[in-house]
Order: structure tokens, then sequence, then C-alpha cells
């Protein structure tokens, strides 16, 4: 097996959770995160309920031999030990894949179970999927959406995907990656021999897809692949495309930086960046909506005749997809599912083992927990389509032989949001006696879960903004005696009191001391999230809060503004802070830079109401990003920690476990912790024990 060369400042660009601070024995290691102490450590995370092996492994058979159209989509009728993420080791050393036998390659990788048994073919596996189909690209960010099509491309490169970010980088359409010394370029090694699907289910204009069936994936179509990442035409943002995933990651790419120094019908790409950045290399291989490979020819088409087909999904554009991924679509029902097929052509011979995956659109929480238990779907759990606690209460108790739950700490980390153009939430007064006034140790108790003998939490703490378990997470023993954070015997009535001191300090001294409204969805974890401010601002702060449900579209149409005006809520209950790849920049670029701030955190106000605290949160944000030295770079992402505690533009809550499940005979399919849209390369070494 032939080793990835990395060249000059690698160790420095990695980003992994588990990152290095040292790549070469003179360079110093950074501490391990401390404990929390003893008498203040949270109760004990969920056992992960153990999957069983097949009683019988069936040998291997031959693969499908075609995407075919499929029966017609029904709907469904209405009816864990959570470990903390590894403290730094060295950097996992990327691993160049050259086998014909990808099978026993990953059968005896470090991600494969044992129990799991032999890989058996065929099967549909049916994904219960708990938000309609709207939007395609395979640039675009989609976590919930994503299994529907992503399946269909390949990136350059990606994070394994049975061991999450604490593994190896493997190759996928890229062979090896070499990096400049100065870290401004990286040359990737195309892999030779692949075509892009021929799909008989295609509905391309027939003049595109002559074009594009069976075509020989080669640097052209990288290239394109990676320029319409980055820097999508004005086509598309006429159409309100942007790709802001991609463009989050990856915007030091140069405009024209992806090149082919070989021709375009050679095999090596060269990307140029503007600077060196801390995090490359994990962008590429797992940022939300992370450059997938398209045909250069479909590309073109797309840009200038069709610019709204990817983004508005239809059950004929739906169609319009094309890769060199494992499964092809073959079929979508509005409103009801899709269904993507085996690739027979595949690149990796021997797989996938899937005939297929469904994936049905079941929005209401009920019934796609009913659809799961009465066998009618394989498997749900998504972020915020988490099975809720009551549902893994269930679990637990009835069905642990059937079903498998593989809890994990989510991608988002949950908080409120302040509107700072808004009285009284433009005196950080008021937003720090609101982060002191609640006591998180009654939303642990909300989130504990029992069941089968197990008493569980389903959330960890204490959590500030960077995710709990990592080099970047201030450690626990500073966190758990910080005001607001800290839970010892008799601090948290000491937190309370100062902040009705603060609040009368504020010239709020009525009762209530004011009213205000808590602008959420319909999920239920985020209704849960407004009653317990609602509960805890009124019983400790005589603050009145009502609580504001929207539906998803009027959310964004009340927060997602034009740059410089002001959102439509006084606060907001949501997901607000995230990792894609455990770096940083995951969360600071969409929270504190106003270029790529997303509408979450976008106009609210930070720059009116503090302006000397924003700017330097802002400098910060960007310094650290270019920071090389990953000990340097972790002093700097502390000290915007810190800040941000004192700014306190949002209420940070306890990182939230979620409760992905499927049935135990699916098998070869793993989930890890601050799972991206990376899992969905995993489709291809599911399958079915039945």
């Amino acid at each position: 097996m032939k080793s990835v060369r990395l060249l000059g400042i690698v160790c420095a660009l990695s980003l992994l959770t588990v990152l290095a601070m040292a790549c070469a024995a003179d360079e110093p290691s950074a501490p391990s995160a401390p404990q929390a102490p003893a008498a203040a450590a949270p109760a004990a995370p969920a056992q992960a309920v153990q999957q069983a092996a097949p009683s019988a492994p069936q040998q291997p058979a031959a693969p499908q031999q075609a995407a075919q159209s499929a029966p017609a989509i029904t709907a469904v009728p209405v009816a864990p030990q959570v470990q903390k993420l590894a403290p730094p080791t060295p950097v996992p050393t990327p691993v160049m894949m050259q086998t014909s036998d990808w099978v026993a390659e990953y059968v005896s990788s470090a991600g494969y179970k044992p129990e799991w048994g032999e890989p058996v073919y065929g099967g549909i596996l049916r994904y219960g999927a708990n938000l309609k189909l709207n939007g395609h690209d395979p640039n675009y960010g989609h976590t919930y959406e994503g299994p529907q099509f992503l399946p269909t491309y390949n990136s350059l490169i990606k994070f394994d995907p049975w061991q999450g970010l604490t593994g190896p980088i493997l190759p996928d359409l890229a062979t090896t990656w070499d990096m400049s010394g100065d870290g401004t370029v990286i040359t990737f090694q195309l892999r030779e021999g692949v075509r892009f699907q021929d799909n008989p289910n295609s509905t391309l204009p027939e003049s595109v897809l002559a074009n594009v069936a069976g075509d020989d994936f080669t640097c052209e179509d990288a290239a394109a692949s990676l320029q319409f990442a980055i820097y999508p035409p004005q086509s598309l943002k006429d159409v309100g495309v942007t790709h802001a995933g991609p463009r989050l990651g990856l915007s030091h790419l140069k405009d024209g930086g992806a090149t082919c120094p070989d021709g375009p019908m050679g095999y090596t790409l060269r990307a140029e960046f503007q600077e060196a950045r801390a995090g490359t290399i994990g962008k590429f291989a797992g940022v939300t909506g992370m450059p997938n490979n398209m045909d250069k020819d479909l590309i073109e088409w797309w840009t200038a005749e069709c610019p709204d087909c990817w983004d508005q999904t239809t059950d004929v554009t739906y169609l319009y997809g094309t890769g060199t991924g494992a499964f092809i679509p073959v079929d979508r029902v509005q409103d009801v599912g899709t269904k993507i097929r085996a690739n027979p052509d595949y690149w990796r011979e021997g797989l996938p083992f899937l005939e297929g995956v469904d994936h049905l659109e079941i929005e209401d929480a009920t019934t796609r927990f009913t659809a799961l238990i009465t066998g009618q779907t394989d498997y749900y759990g998504e972020g915020s389509a988490s099975l809720l606690p009551g549902q893994v209460s269930q679990v637990l108790e009835r069905y642990s032989d059937d079903i498998h739950l593989e809890p994990v700490l989510h991608l988002w980390g949950k908080g409120l949001q302040f509107n700072l153009h808004r009285e009284p939430f433009n005196d950080v007064r008021v937003r720090t006696a609101i982060h002191l006034g609640i006591d998180r140790e009654d939303w642990v108790e909300i989130n504990r879960i029992e069941g089968g003998g197990q008493n569980v939490v389903g959330v960890i703490r204490p959590t500030n903004w960077m995710p709990p378990g990592t080099v970047w997470a201030l450690p626990d023993d500073e966190l758990w005696v910080m005001p607001g954070f800290r839970n010892g015997p008799g601090e948290k009535q000491v937190d309370i009191d100062e902040a009705n001191r603060l609040l009368d300090e504020a010239g709020l001294t009525g009762s209530p001391r004011f009213t205000a409204g808590c602008m959420t969805t319909p999920a239920q974890i985020f209704i849960d999230g407004c009653l317990y401010f609602k509960d805890q601002l009124k019983k400790n702060l005589d603050i009145e809060l009502n609580v504001d449900v929207v539906e998803e579209a009027v959310q964004r149409q009340r927060g997602q503004t034009g740059h410089g005006e002001p959102p439509d809520y006084d606060v907001h209950y949501g997901s607000k802070a995230r990792t894609d790849v455990a770096d940083p920049s995951d969360f600071y670029n969409i929270f504190l830079v106003p270029e790529t701030e997303s509408w979450y955190h976008r106009g609210t106000g930070r720059f009116q109401a503090d302006p000397e605290n924003a700017q330097k949160l802002l400098d910060l944000s960007i310094a650290q990003a270019v920071e090389l030295d990953p000990a340097k770079r972790r002093e700097i992402v502390h000290e915007i920690e810190r800040l941000s505690i004192e700014t306190m533009y949002m209420v940070p809550m306890p990182w939230s476990i979620i409760w992905p499940a499927w049935h135990t005979d699916v098998r070869g399919w793993r989930m890890f912790n601050h799972p991206s849209q990376i899992k969905w390369a995993g489709w291809e070494r599911a399958w079915l024990a039945r």
C-alpha cells in the first residue's frame, strides 16, 4: 500500500478533532483537556445498544447488474456510551488504497466490526427522511436531503465514513495529493479509468446526455467542478444558489485557481490558494457541500440553460443528477420520496452491496418512529430528526433486540440567539443575566432518558461554542468554575442573585421585568428549548417569554434578512454552533465573519450594539484561520471562546446527543461524533443481513 505524500506544513494544516499538536518530535504537544472535577461530573451518557451478529452470514453473491426502474413509491401511512473524543494524538496518516479488491480492503480495515459478519449483496434499504427534498445540488450542504442524491457523486478525498473525523483521510477520485511548502498549492493526482454514469432513467436532454453518459473522468471535469463549487456563476447567483458550504471551507481558492498542468484530458489537478489556511486538506475531505465531481459538459449546460434545475427539485430534474458514484437516481414522487439504485459500472469493483435505497419522506416524528418500529423503514434519526427521548426509552425498553441505537454528538450545538437591534438585548447586562439565570442542570434532567434498566443523559455539559471533547474547547476545569456554567453547592443561586442584580442595574425593575418572544420551528427538540427558557426566565428572573412556533419557511423569512437588515424576532432558539470537520472555522465563519455568516447570525446587531468587541472577535477569527502553528492557533481559539462568554451574543446550551436508529439487520453502517454529510459515502459499504 503506497503512502500519500503531504509536503511542507501539512501537519499544521490538519484540522481533525484529534488534531496533532506535533508532527515532528521537536514540536511541543498540547496538553489533554483536563477532566471535570469529580463532584461536578455529568451523569453517565448512554451505552449504545449492541448490534447482533448474523446467525449465518451469507457469502457475497454477484452485485446488481443494472440500475433499473423500481416499483412506484408508496407513502408510509400516518399512524450508548457517548465518549468524549480522544485527546490530541498524532494526525492520522492519509491512506492510499490501490487495490482491485475493495471488499477485502474494507473488511480488513480498522472501521470494520467483526460482529457484522460477511457482507451480502442485494436488498433495498428504506430510509425515513424527515424533510421533503427541495434542492439536489451536490455542492450545497445537505444533512437530511443528502442521502437522496449525494451517493451519486464522488469527492476528491474523504474521511473514512466508518471512522469519521478521528479516522484517516482516504483517496476518492484523487489517488495522491501533495501540498507546496508554503501551503498555497495542492496537486492532486486523479484516478484513471473512471467513467460518468450511464443512467437509463436520466431525463437530461439527449444532446447533453450524449456528452455526459459514460464519459471519461479527467482533469477538465475536476477543475470545472472545483471552480463551480467555490465560484458559482452569476446565472446561479441570480436564482439564489451560492454554494455556501464549500465556499465557507475553501473560499481562499483563487478564482480560476483550479487548473490542469497536463492538459484538460490529463490526470493532474492543481489547486492554487490566495493564502495558506489551517484547515484546507480537511475541508476537501469533509466540508458540508464538499466539492463533488461532475462532468464539465453537464456543468456548462446547467449554468447556461437551467440554472435553478438542481435548486428547485422536481420529479424530472431529480433524474438529471449524474456523477461517478455508487448509486444512480431512478425515481422521485413529489412529497413521497426518492429511489436510488446501484451503479452497475461503479469503478470500485464489487460495490455497492445494496441493490438500492428508498427514501420515504415522513415529516411527522411520531409517524416516522412508528414506521421504524413496525418495520416499514430500516433507519432514521439524523440531526434534529433524532429519536426523541421518549422514543429512545421505548426502544431501550421494548425493541432493543431489533433496533440498534448509536448515540453520537450532534453536528450542531443549540443555543438562544439575541437580536441586539431590539431592547433590552442590546445591553450586555441583560444578555449576561439570562446566561447566569438559567440552570443547565435542569436541562440535563429534561434530557434524561430511562428505559431497559438504563438511566442516561442526552446532552454533554459544560459546553461553550467549540465542540466538547476537541482540543479547541475550553478545558472542562476552566468552564466548570465559570459563572453560568458552574454547578457546585450553592453556586447556581449565587449566579441567579447576580443575574437579578444586573437586571435591576439595567433599570428592569417591573413585574414582569419585560416580555419577549422566543421564535423556533415545530420540531419538538426546538419547541422544548423555548419552553425551557420560558420556565427558567420566569422562575428565576421574572421575565415573560412567549413561545413563537413558526414553520421553516416563516423562520427563514423572519431571520434570513439581507445584510444590514435586522431580523424579525426577539430571541431565536435553534441550532447555532456547528462543525463539519471539528475545525474552529466551521463555526466562526458563519458566526463572526460578515462576508460568510449564516442567516442564523446575520444582521443580529453585534457591530451596532458592541462594535469594539465585535471587531475584535472578527479579527481573532481571521487570525486563527491562518495560524499554522497548532498550539498558537489553539490559544487564539480559546481567547475567542472566553470573549464570546463575556459578550454573550448567544446563550450556549449543553451539546446535544442525537439518537440515530436502525434495524439490527442493517450492517456495514456506522455513525460517529459530529456526523456531517461525509457519512453518506458509507451507503456503498452498507448491506442488509436478511
